[in-house]
């Protein structure tokens, strides 16, 4: 792993914070580089440092979600519109529902546009009004014949943003408090969406992107920048889910992202917390799409997508490489990648028991894409990162 921090892109990485778990077990561990560096004093990274890790968080808010879905309160096939408070179609495919199996799977038709974020006092209904046209580079909606709801892949961030206001809406309950009140918090886990109200902050990453000027801090720096109960106290939950990023916004530790490993092999449950039947998990790990060669799009080594659980089955991704995680892999590991702001991280975990590799890389380069991987659509970094888990034994 030395060698990959010191050389993984064309200047040393700013941090990795590495954990490989074998049948629920440590095996492997690796942290190096600062977690933060400023006014003179550097922190170094270790088991609890907290990163915002991307993408990985839209597995955690489905899993807020399922157990909504577990208690009857909200249909993964039913119209969206009757848990938004506002009415969503897509205006080129009027006839055909939007669903929540749609939006978690990626395959709504709905499109991240220019932005995919609104500040508190906006609704996100504003996202899909008339003043969003055809054509502009804020509309929201795919308008290509075949590309309609449920036909088509294309990734989508605003999507969770969509789910958020769902869970809203649904229960009357503010995002960031659901998911640290019936996620994170049951399962013993530090962290959480709302950067202004984790109690450990002191444990807190800034992430960095590697620059002109060396490394440049991106988000969480000093001093903490969120939204503060006194802007967030007129906020009415489910006018505008996208407030704390559902769908990268959380801030957890490669140790808490070992105990959700843990929690989806042990198929809903941790030690003696139960947050979701097994049939849950199994229903987020089941395929929605499968890419066929025409039906989706993407750099990523996104091949195959459940409910906010990426499918690493081997096959051909959108880019025509295969979703593997390390040459001559022939496994059937889930879970899910996250990309943002000079951070590349990653949760993959073999269903009931095994492996679970992962992984936080911080201090990519902002101005150029990262190297590209030798066998698959993840990069270089990534790519050897995997490759050296999975040849670690005890």
């Amino acid at each position: 792993m030395n060698d990959i921090m010191a050389s993984g892109e064309a200047t040393p990485l700013a941090a990795m914070a590495v954990l490989k778990l074998h049948n629920g077990r440590p095996e492997y561990a690796y942290f190096s580089g600062f977690a933060r560096s400023d006014q003179g004093r550097t922190v170094a990274v270790g088991a609890d440092t907290l990163f915002r890790v991307a993408s990985i968080s839209k597995m955690v808010t489905t899993i807020g979600f399922m157990e909504l879905v577990e208690q009857g309160k909200i249909s993964l096939d039913q119209d969206v519109s009757d848990y938004l408070g506002f009415k969503l179609r897509n205006p080129n495919y009027l006839s055909i529902p939007i669903t929540a199996r749609m939006l978690l799977s990626h395959t709504s038709s709905i499109r991240d546009a220019d932005v995919y974020n609104l500040p508190p006092g906006q609704k996100i209904s504003s996202f899909f009004d008339q003043t969003h046209k055809l054509g502009a580079v804020n509309y929201h909606f795919a308008h290509e014949a075949g590309r309609g709801p449920g036909a088509y892949f294309a990734y989508c961030n605003l999507c969770f943003g969509l789910i958020g206001t769902m869970v809203e809406h649904v229960t009357g309950q503010r995002f960031d408090l659901y998911q640290k009140e019936h996620v994170l918090k049951p399962l013993g886990i530090a962290g959480g969406y709302n950067v202004l109200d984790i109690p450990s902050s002191e444990k807190l990453a800034t992430l960095y992107a590697y620059g002109p000027k060396g490394y440049e801090a991106q988000v969480d720096m000093s001093p903490l920048r969120g939204w503060s109960n006194a802007v967030l106290r007129d906020y009415r939950p489910g006018d505008n889910g996208t407030l704390f990023s559902p769908q990268g916004g959380l801030r957890i530790s490669v140790n808490g992202l070992g105990r959700l490993a843990r929690f989806m092999q042990g198929r809903g449950a941790l030690g003696n917390v139960r947050l979701l039947s097994p049939s849950s998990i199994k229903l987020m790990e089941t395929p929605v799409w499968q890419f066929d060669g025409h039906n989706g799009e993407g750099a990523y080594p996104i091949s195959s997508y459940g409910l906010g659980v990426i499918l690493l089955n081997g096959a051909v991704d959108p880019s025509g490489r295969p979703a593997i995680p390390y040459a001559g892999y022939h496994g059937a590991m889930k879970g899910h990648l996250g990309d943002a702001y000079g951070l590349h991280s990653g949760l993959w975990y073999e269903p009931e028991g095994g492996n679970a590799y992962i992984f936080v890389a911080d201090g990519f380069p902002n101005d150029t894409s990262p190297k590209s991987g030798v066998y698959s659509s993840f990069s270089r970094v990534e790519e050897e990162i995997l490759t050296t888990l999975s040849h670690i034994k005890r």
